[in-house]
């Protein structure tokens, strides 16, 4: 499988063409974009959990920040 082959998959499976356009551009699906918002959502929380507990910030700018993150 070659690395656009996905592109084709992507067209079979009812892909509008511009998001076939965009993953072609970015080289990543749909699919793959949420992965990677979520591995860097965790990525972000991890960080936040050692500014807390490593006492650089407060509790409320942590509450803050939590809010942000998860919404």
């Amino acid at each position: 499988m070659s690395d656009w082959d996905f592109l084709y998959e992507m067209n079979e499976q009812g892909y509008s063409p511009e998001e076939i356009a965009e993953a072609a551009s970015s080289g990543a699906t749909p699919s793959e974009w949420a992965y990677i918002a979520k591995q860097e959502m965790k990525a972000e929380w991890e960080q936040l959990k050692v500014l807390r507990d490593t006492k650089k910030i407060s509790q409320e700018e942590f509450k803050k920040r939590k809010t942000q993150i998860f919404g």
